[in-house]
């Protein structure tokens, strides 16, 4: 399984534009190979480089197996949005407080899908899911916060 996106490298620059304060838009991500045995797709954003430790920034589940291309404004119905390490449901683009920080799309292929609602935590999904990964893949980039006016 693999997952690519049009508009960034593997290891490249994530664009500005999916920053939070930017335009906070996920960058177009494109599935490929997922396994026969799938039932859903989920997909985590993480921020690898927090002081803060493990901050998960989205996470969907219960994405259908079929599914190419993701739209985090035109999820499928029956698809469902955590929190994230904010308290906040949706997508939250890498805010990064200065300087570079490496962001990780990883996406999972489910047996199942999950038994959990929207708006469930990070720790909630991660026992959902466990034991049922059938396959796994990552997209990983950066994204560097411009200097403020001022700095320098």
């Amino acid at each position: 399984m693999h997952l690519t996106s049009p508009a960034f490298e593997e290891g490249g620059r994530i664009p500005w534009s999916a920053s939070a304060p930017n335009e906070n838009r996920l960058p177009a991500l494109e599935i490929h190979d997922v396994p026969r045995g799938a039932r859903s797709l989920a997909l985590i954003l993480e921020d690898l480089d927090s002081p803060l430790g493990e901050v998960t920034h989205w996470l969907v589940w219960n994405l259908p197996p079929d599914r190419s291309r993701v739209d985090a404004l035109n999820l499928r119905e029956g698809s469902r949005v955590g929190m994230d390490s904010f308290g906040k449901v949706g997508y939250l683009g890498p805010v990064p407080p200065e300087g570079v920080h490496h962001y990780r799309f990883r996406l999972l292929a489910l047996d199942a899908e999950l038994d959990l609602e929207s708006g469930a935590t990070r720790s909630q999904f991660d026992q959902a899911a466990e034991g049922r990964v059938l396959d796994e893949a990552e997209l990983s980039g950066s994204i560097e916060r411009p200097p403020r006016e001022g700095d320098g």
